[in-house]
């Protein structure tokens, strides 16, 4: 997959590093979805090597719906082993609740998978703090302006092209010292577009 050759660049594996690919349909592209029950398909990516794989299968996996997917990966690294100490403690507390007659957490040890998945997602699983800027009905001009602007702060690492305009990713700073006329939308713990998959 060539919209994948500069997340081979980006992405730094090792130790218990892992990014998620995610393909997601979005409801304002899918017509009769509503946010509530797009689906999400998620893959752990241990290393390099697995990047490609995992797209190919996620491209297969969308191929049984009628929705349109886009595919993302995650903009911070996220740590396995947290995550499945984070993934332990929560089975502890459906255990509990099982012993005291909650028949709905039986469906959690069924999917114990994608609740991992859900739990090295999470905001406290991430390995990194990797800023992305995302910039919506922008064009190349704006998104090279805020580029200039951001790298007077700190190092810009990926650039992505999205359907509606750009993600920017930045290493982390105090954003509050960056002044631009430039509407974006920061997300602190966010995904990066990689392209349409599964059509």
């Amino acid at each position: 997959m060539d919209e994948l050759a500069p997340f081979h660049e980006y992405c730094e594996f090792g130790g218990d590093r892992v990014y998620l690919l995610v393909a997601l349909a979005r409801a304002k592209e899918n017509e009769g979805t509503s946010s509530n029950s797009a689906p999400a398909i998620r893959k752990v990516v241990e290393d390099d090597d697995q990047l490609d794989r995992k797209a190919a299968e996620l491209a297969h996996a969308t191929r049984r719906f009628d929705e349109r997917f886009r595919l993302y990966l995650t903009a911070n690294a996220r740590d396995a082993l947290k995550a499945t100490f984070e993934l332990r403690r929560s089975m502890d507390d459906w255990l509990e609740a099982r012993i005291h007659g909650d028949e709905g957490v039986r469906a959690k040890f069924r999917r114990v998978d994608s609740e991992f998945e859900s739990t090295l997602q999470s905001d406290t699983c991430r390995d990194e703090t990797n800023f992305v800027f995302d910039l919506d009905d922008a064009g190349a001009g704006e998104m090279d302006a805020l580029r200039e602007e951001l790298q007077e702060h700190t190092t810009v690492s990926l650039v992505r092209e999205t359907p509606s305009g750009y993600h920017l990713v930045t290493d982390p700073f105090d954003y509050n010292h960056l002044e631009t006329e430039i509407e974006y939308e920061l997300k602190t713990d966010g995904m990066v577009f990689v392209s349409y998959v599964g059509e």
